[in-house]
């Protein structure tokens, strides 16, 4: 998926240090929210989870970047698109989950993207488990996501999900239809964010009809090591893809076992 741009040295700890310092934007009201919107930044979910940890964001308080210093999505994985045509924020997701299931804050972030979207007159979109979102059509990506947990004891304390969308792949680089794009997404996702509290099955549902690799053969590269194979079967309620082999047996491959997959 796609990736970000590298600042310099002295560009990066001319960020750092802001951050330290306690400096920055001011944090505003907009879209019915909490929000700070940085120039320039390490990252947006840096700059979320810091918010989140030591100040104690509330639910729903968002962050956005215009220049990601450092925009890497899961496992290290830069996002590629110049920061012209990237919507890269943050949001701070605080659901009511044991850690067994944290990962299904990974599909909520899926479907914000998608369903906000859609509201706007998107194209339509797919899931490509855990952290893509692809163009129906062709395939093509159009935006990433990464979700890291903060645990307390027996919780989940914060879930800081991280999304980066090509505006250009949706024709949206206009700073209105950017600001539109942004405020449906952040809506989107407190939709899907509130309906954990009633448990993660419908979550689980949900994306799993939004997603592209449902009933596909694939082979994945697993971590630290290892490899498998099988055909996409679902979701599960724990966010976790379902994998069916030629005998029938299904495997259950979660995200943290996840190098990187591809349809065979």
């Amino acid at each position: 998926m796609a990736g970000g741009q590298v600042g310099a040295p002295d560009e990066q700890a001319e960020v750092v240090a802001m951050s330290e310092s306690g400096g920055g934007p001011p944090t505003v009201e907009r879209f019915g929210r909490l929000m700070r919107t940085f120039p320039v930044a390490v990252s947006a979910g840096a700059m979320a989870g810091a918010w989140a940890r030591q100040e104690n964001a509330p639910a729903g308080s968002a962050v956005v970047v215009e220049r990601e210093v450092s925009a890497l999505g899961r496992i290290g994985r830069p996002w590629d698109a110049p920061p012209a045509n990237t919507l890269a924020f943050a949001v701070v997701l605080r659901p009511p989950l044991p850690p067994e299931v944290a990962d299904a804050t990974w599909l909520v972030a899926g479907l914000g993207v998608i369903v906000g979207a859609a509201s706007v007159g998107g194209a339509g979109l797919s899931a490509w488990w855990p952290d893509g979102v692809v163009d129906t059509e062709t395939g093509a990506p159009v935006a990433a996501t990464k979700v890291e947990i903060q645990l307390g004891p027996g919780e989940v304390r914060a879930a800081i999900a991280t999304v980066r969308i090509d505006l250009a792949a949706l024709g949206r680089e206009e700073p209105a239809r950017r600001d539109e794009l942004l405020e449906a997404v952040l809506v989107a996702t407190d939709e899907a964010a509130a309906g954990l509290a009633d448990g993660t099955e419908a979550t689980a549902t949900a994306y799993e009809g939004h997603c592209g690799l449902i009933g596909k053969r694939m082979k994945l590269r697993l971590l630290p090591s290892g490899e498998t194979r099988g055909t996409a079967r679902g979701i599960d309620k724990g966010g976790g893809l379902e994998l069916a082999s030629a005998t029938g047996m299904v495997q259950r491959i979660s995200v943290d076992m996840l190098r990187d997959l591809v349809v065979v």
